[in-house]
C-alpha cells in the first residue's frame, strides 16, 4: 500500500504549489429562503453573502440565459474533442491487426499471450501522468488551448506510430504520445462546462466524456473499413497480409481526421463569463473555496475513493483491451467482432450520461453501489455469455456500460467532495487509480492465462467489483459543492 500511495503522490508532485495554498472548506447549512439560489453559488463555488445577500464574485455563478447557449456548445466542442480522445478504446478492436514485427519486444514464446497487451495500459498511464500537467496548462493557456494542446499531441501521436518498425517506437508514439495528450486535455472542457452549469456537474462530466467512448463506436467501424474493407476472415489465428499492409495506412488517415475534429472542437470552447462584482464596498465573509490537493490526498476520504476507483475500473479496463482477442477465438467472423467494439464503445459513452445523471439525482453510493453490483454479475457470467453472439454482445456492451459509469462518476464526486476550485488537480491524482488498474489488470491476465484461461481472469474481475461494495460500505464523505 506504501508503494501505491507513493505512486499517487508523486502524480501529485506535477501539481503547481499554488493548489496546496487553499485552506480545507467546511460545509455550511442553510434554511429554505426565496434567496436559495444565492445560497448556492455560495456552497458551490465558494463566493461570499453579506448582510443583505449580496453576490460577490464566484466562479461558478449560474450565467444568463441568454448566454447559455455558448456554455452548451462549450460542452459540444468538449465531446467532439473527447470523440478523439476516446479512440483509445479502439485499440482492443485494433490490436489483432497489428503486423508480426509490432506484436513482440523480442522474440515470442508459443501461447503466449502478445506484448501488444501492454499497449492500452502504456496509454493509460501516460494519460495518468499528463492529467496533473493539464490544470498547470488551464491556468496558463485557458481551456481551449490546453484542449487544443493535448488533442494535438494525441493526434500526433497516432502520425508517427504508423512509421514505427518495432513495438517499442510503437508504444513510445501510440501509447506515450497518445497517453499524454490523452491526460493533458481530459479535464479541460469538463472543467469550463462545471463552471457554465455548476448545478450539473455529473450530467456535464457525463456529456463531455460520453464523446470520449462514443469515439471508439465510430472510429471502430472506420478503421476497420479501412484496414479490412472486405471482411476478410483470421485463419489459424491470422488474417490474409494484405490486412497487415493496411494498418500503417489506417493509422495515417485516421490522425488526420483527429487533428481536424479536435480543431474544430476546441473552437467552440469558451469560458464561462464571470459574474458582475454587486455592492463590493459592503463587508463580507468570504468563505474557503474548497480542499486543497494536499489536504485531499491526506484525507481518509480520497483513498477511499480511489480504492473503489482502482478495483472498479479493472473489469472494464481489462474487457476494452481484451474482448477480441478472447471473443475471436469463439466467433471468428471479423465484421462481427468490429461491430460488437462500436456497440460497445456506444454503451461506454451512454454509460457515462447515465450514471452522471444519477449521481446528481441519487447520490453517489445507490447508483455505484447497482454499478459494481452489474459488473460483479457480467464479470462471472462473461465466459458463459460469450457462448452466444447475442450473449458476448450483451456481456461485452455491459461491462462498458458500467465502465463508462466509472469515469464520470468519479471526476462529479471529486468536484462534490473536495471542491470544484481544485477538483481538476484532484482528480488528476485520483485517475491514478485508473492507470494502475491497467497495468494491474495486463499482468493479472498474463499471469493467470495460461494457468486457469480465460475463466480464471473474469473470476477475478468479478471479485474486484464485489470487493468495492465492501469499500462503500465505510465510505462516508460528505458533499461540500
Amino acid at each position: 500500500m506504501r508503494v501505491i500511495k507513493a505512486i499517487v503522490l508523486m502524480s501529485w508532485a506535477f501539481l503547481p504549489s499554488e493548489a496546496s495554498k487553499s485552506t480545507k472548506f467546511l460545509p455550511i447549512s442553510f434554511s429554505h429562503s426565496s434567496d436559495e439560489t444565492i445560497q448556492r453559488l455560495l456552497v458551490r463555488g465558494g463566493g461570499a453573502v453579506n448582510s443583505s445577500k449580496n453576490i460577490v464574485k464566484s466562479e461558478d455563478a449560474k450565467v444568463s440565459s441568454k448566454d447559455q447557449y455558448r456554455g452548451v456548445l462549450a460542452i459540444l466542442g468538449g465531446a467532439m474533442c473527447h470523440l478523439a480522445l476516446g479512440t483509445t478504446y479502439c485499440w482492443g478492436n485494433f490490436s489483432p491487426y497489428t503486423p508480426s514485427y509490432l506484436r513482440y519486444f523480442g522474440k515470442s514464446s508459443p501461447g503466449s499471450a502478445p506484448d501488444t497487451l501492454w499497449v492500452l495500459p502504456g496509454a493509460f498511464v501516460a494519460q495518468m501522468c499528463g492529467m496533473p500537467i493539464g490544470p498547470i496548462l488551464q491556468r496558463k493557456i485557458g481551456y481551449r488551448g490546453t484542449t487544443l494542446l493535448g488533442s494535438w499531441l494525441m493526434a500526433s501521436g497516432v502520425f508517427l506510430s504508423s512509421y514505427s518498425q518495432n513495438l517499442i517506437t510503437f508504444v513510445l508514439c501510440y501509447s506515450i504520445m497518445f497517453g499524454l495528450g490523452v491526460g493533458i486535455a481530459y479535464t479541460a472542457p469538463m472543467v469550463n462546462g462545471w463552471k457554465w452549469f455548476p448545478e450539473k456537474k455529473g450530467l456535464v462530466s457525463g456529456c463531455v466524456v460520453a464523446g470520449f467512448g462514443a469515439g471508439g463506436f465510430i472510429f471502430n467501424q472506420v478503421g476497420s473499413r479501412i484496414i479490412n474493407p472486405n471482411d476478410q476472415p483470421q485463419v489459424n489465428g491470422l488474417f490474409p497480409d494484405e490486412v497487415y499492409d493496411r494498418f500503417p495506412v489506417m493509422l495515417r488517415k485516421i490522425s488526420l481526421i483527429y487533428f481536424v475534429l479536435t480543431g474544430i472542437g476546441a473552437l467552440l470552447i469558451s469560458p464561462s463569463p464571470s459574474v458582475p462584482e454587486i455592492n463590493p464596498s459592503s463587508p463580507v465573509s468570504k468563505e474557503p473555496e474548497g480542499y486543497s490537493v494536499e489536504s485531499a490526498v491526506k484525507s481518509s476520504t480520497f483513498w477511499k475513493l480511489w480504492a473503489m476507483a482502482l478495483l472498479s475500473g479493472s473489469a472494464g479496463i481489462n474487457i476494452a483491451g481484451v474482448y477480441k482477442n478472447f471473443g475471436s477465438k469463439i466467433h471468428s467472423d471479423d465484421k462481427f467482432q468490429s461491430l460488437v467494439g462500436s456497440l460497445a464503445a456506444l454503451a461506454n459513452g451512454s454509460g457515462r450520461l447515465f450514471w452522471g445523471g444519477m449521481v446528481d439525482s441519487k447520490g453517489f453510493k445507490g447508483p455505484f453501489g447497482a454499478l459494481a453490483s452489474i459488473q460483479a454479475v457480467i464479470m462471472a457470467l462473461y465466459s458463459t455469455l460469450a457462448q452466444s453472439r447475442i450473449g458476448f454482445a450483451f456481456a461485452t456492451c455491459a461491462i462498458l456500460f458500467c465502465m463508462g459509469g466509472n469515469f464520470s462518476i468519479f471526476p462529479a464526486i471529486t468536484s462534490k467532495v473536495f471542491g470544484v476550485r481544485n477538483g481538476a488537480s484532484i482528480y488528476s491524482v485520483m485517475f491514478s487509480a485508473f492507470g494502475i488498474a491497467s497495468v494491474s489488470g495486463t499482468f493479472i491476465t498474463k499471469a493467470i492465462l495460461s494457468s486457469f484461461g480465460w475463466n480464471g481472469v473474469f473470476a477475478v474481475m468479478s471479485i474486484f467489483s464485489l470487493l468495492v461494495l465492501a469499500v462503500l460500505t465505510v465510505y462516508e464523505g460528505k458533499i461540500i459543492a
